[in-house]
């Protein structure tokens, strides 16, 4: 079902063309009908349509400067346009603007409905050869050649010659002809990547890793190279590359509007998010290498802005820094709390210490340094105790650290190795149990909305095998995972139905229960009362 939007000053045009559409026959749901392009503009960014339908001629904005803005602000939007005016000028405005239909009034029902159908034809057409990734499969077969890729990266990465960048640039017929030049840096943020599926239980999990990628490439291809004369390429560490040319003043601007473009798209199509650094403009050639370092210096900022963002090297570079005194006093802290084998300290204290960096805006290889003087620490605390390195941090944790890209992330990393520490340190067993139990009670409270939470995803989360675990939580809580988590999301959805007017559908989502009925009953089950009887008697004051 395809989203429409429907724009015409007259209303019996605009009502009969709403009323006499079998709209869900034709495949379309109406989002609304409105009577001026202005009122109309305003809606289209928060509704984003598949389908704008408008007439030309109408108050306060008219329909070609409507069509204009939503072609610059809602690219993946098809535009129609009907109108009663013949005349050829409007309809070569039209074309320039992207407007997929130019209709005359008057149209007949029958007429517009075979429209419809053609119209839906298209839009599936088009979501299939983006969603299909069976064609992005055979289109991964037929990429750009090798030479070119790295040829852009070269050209990003290392100074090369004026004529030598001229030749190649007419080889591989790359329009990058300037006068200013920007590069963007792109990544796809690793939360969304599946990496809980392993080779054991799912062999083509690394080749379907590598398509989402090459689907992602393909969109920034299409919008950046194909739409607007840049060169995309892949660098080495699988991120995405883009150079960008256009005028001192408009290539700045044109590169905000396109990674804006970009992330939507991938987020609708594959359903991932992007992180993308942007660097400066520069004037040459010559100079790309700088701007596509700031490129991938923004894009590293992520580490402590967060993902699924623009960042442009001139706003996330603020200088501050931290005196060394003050991580001194942070690294006491944690060993501290770590000799006492106090897990809620340490979290205190690491939320404290990342949120000073969140906030003085740390350069991030700063912030890397006294990560890596951080670890050098504990583990030479660690060999003082007299056991070995590898059995609490692993063959390498500073390739482990590397690969973190969010504070968010960094966080429950560096818990996850203080625990090990305490684990690994305590003289009982207990100790461990107790540790990773309350690890695992406070991983099922911050994810028992999310539908797919499993007694697989928690154990994996606290490194320990699904039986020991079950074992220990239910010695821990009295209660099996199941019974704890079903009990925990009873209690949040009778939180919601006292305290809000949420409906009971939506109430259900936010605990974990995409099936609405299926919620229902369980609810039942465990109060006795269907949601909306516990709602009536909480309000009438019959609940305990």
């Amino acid at each position: 079902m395809y989203s429409l939007m429907l724009v015409d000053d007259e209303d019996e045009v605009r009502e009969g063309i709403m009323k006499k559409t079998d709209w869900a026959a034709c495949g379309f749901r109406p989002l609304g009908a409105y009577d001026n392009g202005r009122d109309a503009a305003e809606a289209l960014e928060s509704l984003r349509p598949d389908v704008l339908i408008t007439d030309i001629c109408m108050p306060f904005m008219d329909g070609l400067e409507l069509s204009r803005y939503a072609a610059e602000r809602c690219r993946d939007t098809k535009i129609v346009i009907i109108t009663g005016y013949e005349e050829f000028d409007y309809a070569k405005q039209a074309i320039k603007l992207r407007v997929s239909e130019y209709l005359l009034k008057p149209i007949n029902g029958r007429e517009f409905t075979a429209f419809l159908g053609r119209l839906k034809a298209e839009l599936d057409e088009e979501r299939a050869s983006r969603e299909n990734l069976c064609a992005i499969r055979q289109q991964l077969n037929q990429s750009l050649p090798l030479l070119k890729e790295r040829f852009l990266e070269r050209l990003s990465t290392s100074v090369m010659k004026k004529e030598e960048i001229e030749r190649k640039l007419d080889y591989f017929q790359l329009p990058l002809r300037g006068p200013a030049f920007l590069s963007l840096a792109a990544d796809i943020d690793p939360r969304v990547i599946p990496q809980t599926q392993g080779s054991q239980t799912n062999p083509d999990a690394g080749a379907d890793i590598e398509l989402l990628h090459f689907a992602v490439f393909n969109i920034f291809q299409e919008i950046f190279e194909k739409e607007n004369g840049g060169a995309v390429f892949r660098t080495r560490d699988d991120k995405i590359g883009v150079l960008l040319s256009g005028t001192p003043e408009g290539v700045g601007p044109l590169a905000q509007t396109l990674a804006g473009h970009t992330a939507y798209s991938v987020e609708k199509y594959l359903k991932l998010t992007l992180t993308i650094g942007m660097g400066r403009a520069c004037p040459a050639w010559t100079q790309i290498p700088e701007s596509f370092r700031e490129a991938c210096s923004a894009l590293d900022y992520r580490l402590l802005l967060g993902s699924n963002r623009i960042l442009c090297i001139s706003d996330v570079e603020r200088g501050s820094s931290l005196h060394s005194m003050a991580y001194l006093e942070w690294e006491k802290k944690l060993l501290s709390a770590l000799k006492r084998g106090k897990g809620n300290q340490i979290s205190g204290v690491l939320s404290a210490w990342l949120e000073e960096w969140r906030s003085a805006g740390l350069p991030v290889e700063k912030c890397y340094s006294m990560l890596h003087r951080l670890l050098v620490a504990l583990m030479n605390w660690v060999a003082e105790t007299g056991f070995e390195e590898a059995e609490v941090f692993g063959e390498d944790p500073f390739k482990e650290m590397r690969a973190i890209r969010t504070l968010d992330q960094l966080k429950l990393w560096l818990e996850g190795l203080c625990h090990r520490v305490i684990c690994s340190l305590g003289e009982k067993r207990s100790i461990q149990a107790e540790s990773q139990m309350r690890l695992a009670e406070a991983y099922i409270k911050e994810q028992y909305a999310d539908e797919n939470l499993a007694l697989q995803g928690v154990c994996q989360h606290i490194y320990m095998s699904t039986s020991y675990f079950s074992a220990l939580f239910k010695q821990h809580t009295g209660l099996t995972f199941v019974e704890y988590l079903t009990r925990l999301r009873i209690d949040k959805a009778k939180e919601l139905l006292a305290a809000t007017g949420l409906k009971a559908y939506d109430i259900a989502s936010r605990v974990g229960y995409p099936d609405p009925q299926y919620f229902s009953v369980i609810f039942k089950r465990h109060t006795g009362m269907t949601p909306k009887e516990f709602r009536s008697r909480t309000q009438a004051g019959e609940t305990e």
